[in-house]
């Protein structure tokens, strides 16, 4: 199958009302955990000079390596577009509110579901017919339920067909990927529960 384009994330400025960039909200939080550039490096697999760069706002980021940064720090990807955590007991994140993690004109379209600092990370996946969704490797448990459309879902060597309605559960830390074999739009939300650094 052919992997998806490079999906590259714009640096975005906070909606929070602190107007903090993408870069200046990662290396507050490096500093709040009172980490150096090398040692997020060490633990995230990005260099201390694109790190550096990142946090200057001299550089994009892909979604892919914004996730690796995302589960060095545990935390969701989200953490890094949304404001103060709300103290609310109930937090609604309405649907022109959910974040895109993927580019306009992609075939696959992803959105995250959940405010930020949640212990689950939740997306919704939408694929054109034949369109194709390559998993990011992580470490926690996932499940996966088709809302509509027929997928065919790969995890290592063992291939599923999944019908809307259909449920499937893994272990995130398995490569997979999932292709939309039949001919209308297909849906799927996928449920990540993540597992904090101590864990792993």
């Amino acid at each position: 199958m052919p992997p998806l384009p490079c999906l590259w994330l714009r640096r975005r400025m906070d909606e929070g009302g602190e107007g903090m960039s993408l870069g200046q909200k990662i290396g507050r939080l490096r500093q709040e955990r009172g980490l150096t550039l090398q040692e997020v490096s060490d633990g995230s697999g990005l260099t201390p000079s694109f790190l550096s760069r990142l946090e200057r706002d001299k550089v994009n980021i892909s979604v892919a390596n914004l996730r690796k940064l995302a589960q060095f720090f545990s935390v969701q990807m989200t953490h890094f577009f949304e404001g103060e955590d709300n103290q609310q007991v109930g937090q609604v994140v309405g649907v022109a509110d959910r974040i895109r993690l993927s580019l306009d004109d992609a075939p696959v379209q992803v959105y995250s579901l959940l405010p930020p600092n949640s212990d689950l990370e939740t997306r919704l996946i939408e694929a054109r017919p034949g369109g194709t969704h390559q998993g990011f490797s992580g470490r926690g448990s996932q499940m996966v339920l088709v809302l509509e459309g027929c997928v065919r879902f790969v995890l290592g060597e063992e291939a599923y067909e999944l019908q809307s309605g259909d449920t499937l559960f893994y272990r995130d830390d398995v490569a997979h990927s999932w292709t939309n074999i039949g001919e209308a739009p297909a849906s799927v939300l996928a449920v990540s529960a993540l597992n904090s650094r101590d864990d792993r």
